[in-house]
């Protein structure tokens, strides 16, 4: 086979021409695939979302104490959780709220803060959530704190099927708060319930069944503050 590269000239060196090179036949061109790799199956995790810019300066400040998931309810905002939030990190204490949608799971322990207690949050049906939450090994709370907790033993409107009520409250610290004008959750049903959870504790605050927003949303706070030093003191 012949050489594709010819020697030059003394003629063509004087002349300054250069013959022209062939390229070999099994040198072929690189050419750039232009194939769209496949989009990766996305993972359906909860996005949670993050305490109010205020709350984070607060506990910025200081070393977080403890850590709070909140799980809403139904029709429930986000924002419902800001003032409870601010007053949270007042005293080191961080909450995060978890929507529903997704795996809730996932982003509860990514929320985790290790070498604190960690608190599962939750209002309305966001407390039912939080109850079914708690036998799963990743999960592991420290205690509960539930507003406007839905009566067990009734199905609730607004919770799929695949989410099975609980029957009972853990063993575990729990607070409930509880509207004394709850018409939707009858504040003497809800005190039956714990009777067969020694370690949980009934607080009755003033309004309906919205304890967030309604006129004993105070109380609430307060009442979740003492709550947490409990944990931090046991």
């Amino acid at each position: 086979m012949m050489s594709p590269f010819q020697p030059l000239s003394l003629a063509d060196r004087q002349a300054g021409t250069y013959p022209a090179v062939a390229a070999p036949r099994s040198v072929r061109p690189l050419v750039a695939s232009t194939a769209t790799p496949a989009p990766r199956s996305p993972v359906a995790t909860a996005t949670p979302v993050r305490p109010p810019a205020r709350a984070r300066a607060t506990v910025a400040r200081r070393d977080i104490r403890a850590t709070i998931a909140a799980l809403p309810g139904r029709g429930e905002d986000p924002a419902i959780f800001d003032a409870l939030a601010d007053r949270l990190a007042l005293d080191g204490y961080l909450l995060t709220v978890v929507p529903d949608g997704g795996n809730r799971v996932s982003a509860l322990v990514e929320g985790r803060v290790p070498g604190t207690p960690f608190v599962l949050l939750g209002s309305d049906t966001g407390a039912l959530a939080a109850l079914a939450m708690v036998g799963s090994p990743a999960v592991r709370p420290d205690g509960l704190v539930l507003l406007g907790l839905p009566l067990l033993h009734l199905p609730v409107a607004g919770l799929p099927v695949e989410e099975p009520s609980p029957r009972a409250l853990p063993d575990l610290p729990i607070l409930l708060l509880h509207g004394a004008d709850d018409e939707i959750s009858p504040l003497p049903l809800v005190r039956m319930t714990t009777r067969t959870a020694p370690r949980a504790e009934l607080d009755v605050v003033l309004g309906g069944h919205d304890v967030l927003t309604g006129s004993g949303r105070r109380s609430v706070a307060a009442r979740t503050v003492l709550f947490l030093e409990s944990l931090l003191d046991a």
